[in-house]
């Protein structure tokens, strides 16, 4: 085999009270990552070369240590004690710093790919483990919970890093995603998490987030949106970050489910009554003028050609 190309999916993350635990993965927006065994050297000691193409690709590095795709398949090649040289090419859909998991796509897909091409035979656990790696060099730490929905699909919990604990539910609804165009880089989103939370709020938040995974298992989506609108910590520090948001949240409230701040944000993800639908879209639409995603929650990154 000589080439892979791979479906990576956008991913909603933390979905109101699951903070660094809860993420689902949609339909849409998705990148598309190809790596290529190649007979060209260069200077890379990993033998990787990158590019990339689509909105925002000029703000992504290409350097393989500072690339997120290029750090997961460098740690790959290692450990893999892998000698061919390799060419990455990322099609970015997902926007960078949209709230939408746009370097998690990156990382997923090319975890997924470089383990078609090298038939590495690595589990999901295993494929979100390398993923995470590379969320690193956005977000300052390793974490999953962006990138476990990228590479399970549905709706999935991180419980545990050490070992990494995954748990997984494969569920199927719909979802309407805003899009502001506000820059909130991820790394200054994770600083405005409070370092102290009083027990209250904790209790709120548990509770909530118990309620949501107790909603998707009865198949309750109108509970599901109803607890995930109910962030007593992470919500309330990033909401002023994006202009607008409590004004449309407030507008909504008996047109939606749920509405929350996908991610660090400024995505912003919603649960609208079907015979709502059109009426939010306008409401987005007035307020930011900006691109909306009526999408579903769908399936972790895929193979799409190999040869």
């Amino acid at each position: 085999m000589k080439m892979v190309k791979v479906c990576s999916p956008g991913t909603s993350a933390n979905l109101g009270p699951g903070y660094d635990v809860f993420g689902l993965a949609l339909y849409e927006p998705y990148d598309t990552i190809t790596v290529m065994k190649t007979d060209d050297s260069n200077d890379n000691d990993n033998k990787i070369t990158i590019t990339m193409e689509g909105e925002k690709c000029e703000e992504i590095p290409t350097d393989v240590d500072k690339n997120t795709a290029g750090v997961v398949a460098k740690k790959m090649m290692e450990d893999f004690d892998i000698s061919d040289n390799i060419h990455i090419h990322i099609e970015k859909g997902i926007k960078p710093g949209s709230g939408l998991g746009s370097s998690s796509a990156s990382c997923a897909g090319i975890a997924v790919a470089m383990n078609e091409l090298f038939d590495l035979k690595l589990s999901k656990l295993e494929l979100t483990q390398y993923a995470s790696l590379g969320e690193a060099v956005a977000a300052g730490a390793p974490h999953a919970d962006n990138v476990a929905p990228a590479i399970f699909g549905g709706f999935t919990m991180v419980v545990g890093y050490e070992p990494l604990e995954i748990l997984h539910t494969p569920v199927e609804f719909e979802v309407l995603v805003a899009l502001p165009n506000i820059q909130i880089p991820t790394k200054e989103a994770r600083e405005l998490v409070p370092k102290n939370i009083p027990i209250k709020d904790m209790v709120n938040n548990v509770g909530k987030a118990c309620g949501m995974v107790y909603a998707l298992h009865t198949n309750n989506i109108e509970l599901f949106g109803k607890y995930m609108m109910h962030d007593a910590v992470v919500e309330p520090c990033r909401a002023p970050l994006i202009e607008g948001y409590s004004e449309v949240k407030e507008k909504v409230k008996d047109l939606v489910y749920g509405i929350t701040i996908s991610g660090s944000g400024p995505a912003i993800i919603s649960l609208p009554k079907k015979e709502h639908i059109l009426e939010v879209k306008k409401i987005f639409k007035e307020t930011w003028n900006c691109p909306i995603y009526y999408t579903k929650v769908g399936p972790g990154a895929y193979v799409l050609e190999s040869k």
